[in-house]
């Protein structure tokens, strides 16, 4: 808006720590024309625009729980600057509460109309003043802007027309310009730099690509309109020039610019009454010409670092080739191992050279460009080499059963559909159906078990096999049912869970269970589903203890789940407690952790009793505490209407764990816990537009602004549902096959591969649709979410490698 420009991707991040703009802008050319500016508002300005007010006081954009305060510290300096208006020309004004609720509750939510009245008496002030200054022949405009919009499930950063359309509204102009059918009057974020920087009389700045659109506020003569046309396209073009390869469309756009200027001029020349046509010919041609070196300047910004893309994804296919076929070969031949890894160093360092010098002797270059071929050939020969002594071949998958190549096939089926926009846009629907026809399967199967179970079968899920000998009735009719009826409630509370959160694009503005709770002004059933899912946490963390350590355990646990529902009560999120002090929710969250360091020293107490007397019990505890202390830091950061969805994935994981080692598919647990996680991380209303990101959890219990905190509360309540079906796989696995030492081994390594493989084939997929219409607007972003969400899974699955590690050394097997 200051620049004329357009942002970068990148931004989105660099939003974080922004630093001074060292280009020209509206701000920079107003400074050095003398005029004197004064800001109130978001302090990012301040940091993009230092030494440029005469008058400021700065509020942090990124404190989003705070609704109020960042719109006082605003509006308290408002009287007296409208008082003295005689001392500046320029002031702007940064409010934030309206942006903050929206990211909090979402456009519908309760704060949404008291703020906007808020914000309509402010208006309402302000433009009582500047017409006063018109009426007295001082000439002052108001202007009122949003810089983006807002989903209707809340947040933004995407591109859908609720996030990307504002208004823009002037109070003081003589002319309020219409389109023929009534609508308003659509303009680009663009054309305000070079709109206002015609009002108040400044050079347009030199990285501006807008048009000027003067004429829809003020009653503009034909000679000025026509003046501040060529004015602009002068300067755009000035820009447009400097494009280097792309002469033909200069010379062309050159040509075009000439004709308009002579027959511009050709108007002036004349005598007599001119004709309006001419005129309207005259403005079409320029804005034509604005458009066309517009979108050729903006295509010269997107530039893809093509090497760095190629080379990324050459590494990623090669950990995806250690970690498929590298087992055997690597880890028995000593000596085959060291030269690989050997020529992995050397192709590394190759590379690193290659990015970082400039080899303009051509000897030197071709020198080294044959050594970086032999290295890469060498590596390839390695590949190969691994492959054909790899265990894992053709055969060896097809001696799994069918429903594991079933899920196999599921799983690249959903990789080869991000190729799609629309499948990315919804991929929980892909995950949705996966996941109930999953549990159709198996309910499937455990009811023609239970009708047909004589005391000789042995269930398996592709068939009823006889079993020789005695031994039982595959757990007894009971068992079957109880089984049975465990699935048709995981299928009908897939049902219900699905609609708790509206996600995607095409169909997220439709109601949902969250829109209907945050709608009620009683919260009775927003209370109801907290406490309920508290309860049953309590529960879980009670059977699952230590018969030792439970009445500990259940008091560390109700604690913690009083601190979260104080901290939800003191955002108005649930019923409060009557007598309750009023709080803003901090000190229960410091007594939240507090509690947790207690819960901390007393498993390492237990652990060192652990390493004493149970030694073989070590890892299975340490998971235990992970994913303990996972769910617990979840449940502070969700939504309190989310809490739900973590003692229901708790349940679906073991319900589904005694479903596959009764039938021993336990090799198929892999991919159904991989399954389970992206069914819940949509289920808590995650997409892949940034728009969904819930920011609001990143500032749970602080007080200002830590960047480095507040990312890490973002990542645990993003990520929170796939890294807990991690840790419950193999917390499951190091329960039951503890007598296996590479269990936990091998179950990280399928799963980080079936992660790195869709990662890496993404990859794949945006090189190759970089120049797709939606690379910016669907593909980049997804491409950040896989990004993060393989970093994540990387991260936890060495915690769990860690734990085995410590565990081999204190029990050597």
């Amino acid at each position: 808006m200051m620049t004329g420009t357009v942002p970068n991707f990148i931004d989105v991040v660099l939003n974080f720590g922004s630093k001074p703009l060292h280009s020209d802008s509206l701000l920079n050319q107003a400074k050095q024309h003398g005029h004197r500016l004064i800001f109130y508002g978001d302090d990012t300005w301040l940091s993009l625009f230092p030494d440029i007010f005469d008058r400021h006081e700065g509020t942090s954009s990124f404190f989003v729980t705070d609704f109020t305060e960042v719109d006082n510290n605003v509006t308290r300096h408002i009287k007296h600057e409208l008082n003295n208006m005689n001392d500046w020309t320029v002031m702007i004004l940064h409010y934030l509460g309206l942006d903050h609720i929206g990211h909090v509750e979402g456009p519908f939510g309760a704060s949404i109309k008291p703020k906007l009245l808020e914000m309509d008496e402010i208006v309402a002030r302000i433009a009582q003043r500047v017409q006063d200054r018109n009426n007295d022949r001082v000439r002052t405009l108001f202007v009122v802007c949003g810089d983006h919009g807002m989903k209707d499930s809340g947040g933004h950063g995407g591109s859908t027309p609720e996030e990307t359309t504002v208004p823009f509204i002037t109070i003081g102009g003589n002319r309020c310009l219409r389109q023929k059918n009534g609508e308003s009057v659509e303009i680009e974020q663009l054309d305000i730099t070079a709109t206002l920087s015609v009002i108040l009389g400044l050079p347009i700045p030199s990285t501006n690509l807008g048009s000027i659109f003067l004429d829809s506020i003020y009653n503009l003569d034909d000679a000025k309109r026509l003046y501040f046309l060529y004015y602009n396209s002068k300067q755009v073009f000035s820009r447009f020039q400097k494009l280097g390869d792309h002469k033909l469309q200069i010379e062309d756009i050159y040509r075009k610019y000439l004709d308009v200027v002579k027959l511009h001029a050709t108007w002036l020349n004349a005598s007599g009454i001119q004709n309006k046509m001419v005129v309207e010919n005259i403005i079409s041609s320029y804005n034509s010409i604005l458009k066309e070196m517009k979108n050729a300047i903006i295509g010269s910004i997107i530039k893809y670092d093509f090497r760095s893309m190629i080379v990324a994804i050459f590494f990623l296919c090669q950990i995806l080739t250690v970690l498929c076929f590298g087992r055997t070969a690597v880890e028995t031949k000593h000596k085959k191992s060291t030269l690989f890894l050997f020529i992995q160093f050397s192709l590394c360092l190759g590379i690193c050279y290659l990015y970082s010098s400039e080899i303009t002797i051509s000897f030197y270059s071709n020198v080294f460009n044959a050594l970086l071929f032999i290295v890469i050939i060498g590596i390839l020969y390695i590949n190969c080499d691994l492959c054909i002594n790899s265990k894992l071949s053709l055969t060896e998958l097809t001696k799994k059963s069918k429903i594991y190549g079933v899920f196999q096939i599921g799983t690249v089926l959903h990789i080869a559909s991000l190729a799609g926009s629309s499948f990315i846009e919804e991929e929980h629907q892909t995950w949705y159906f996966f996941w109930a026809s999953t549990i159709a399967y198996f309910f499937y199967r455990y009811s023609v078990g239970s009708m047909l179970h004589t005391p000789h079968h042995y269930c398996n899920l592709t068939s009823i096999k006889v079993q020789t000998g005695v031994g039982g009735n595959c757990g007894g009719t009971t068992r079957y049912v109880r089984l049975c009826v465990k699935l048709l409630l995981l299928l009908i509370g897939h049902r219900v869970l699905r609609k708790l959160n509206s996600t995607g694009d095409k169909w997220a503005h439709l109601p949902d269970i969250a829109r209907w709770l945050k709608e009620d002004s009683s919260k009775i059933g927003t209370t109801l589903i907290l406490l309920a899912a508290l309860i049953f946490l309590i529960w879980i963390a009670y059977e699952c203890e230590d018969k030792r350590y439970k009445r500990h355990s259940l008091f560390l646990n109700t604690t913690v789940g009083a601190c979260i529902y104080f901290r939800h009560m003191s955002n108005n999120a649930v019923v409060k407690i009557p007598f309750y002090p009023l709080s803003s929710g901090i000190y229960e969250v410091r007594i939240f952790w507090g509690v947790m360091i207690l819960y901390l020293l007393s498993y390492g107490y237990r652990t060192k009793l652990i390493i004493k007397c149970h030694k073989r019990h070590f890892a299975s505890t340490m998971l235990f505490f992970i994913a303990n202390i996972w769910v617990t830091v979840s449940a502070m950061l969700h939504q309190p209407y989310n809490v739900i969805l973590l003692p229901m994935q708790i349940v679906a994981s073991s319900t589904l764990d005694i479903a596959l080692r009764e039938n021993d598919l336990l090799d198929l647990g892999i991919l159904v816990h991989y399954w389970l996680g992206n069914v819940f991380y949509f289920y808590q209303g995650n997409s892949n537009s940034l728009a969904s990101v819930d920011v609001a959890a990143g500032y749970v219990g602080l007080r200002s602004y830590m960047p480095f905190v507040t990312g890490i509360y973002l990542i645990v309540n993003t990520y929170s549902a796939p890294v807990l079906a991690y840790f419950l796989l193999v917390y499951y696995r190091q329960r039951y096959q503890s007598n296996r030492k590479d269990i936990i081994a091998h179950t990280s390594k399928i799963y980080i591969a079936w992660r790195l493989l869709t990662v890496t084939v993404y990859m794949i997929i945006v090189t190759s649709q970089r120049h797709h219409l939606f690379v910016w607007s669907v593909f980049s972003p997804k491409l950040l979410y896989e990004a993060m969400y393989s970093a994540i899974m990387c991260c936890s699955t060495l915690l769990a490698l860690i734990v085995i590690t410590v565990q081999s050394v204190v029990v050597p097997y």
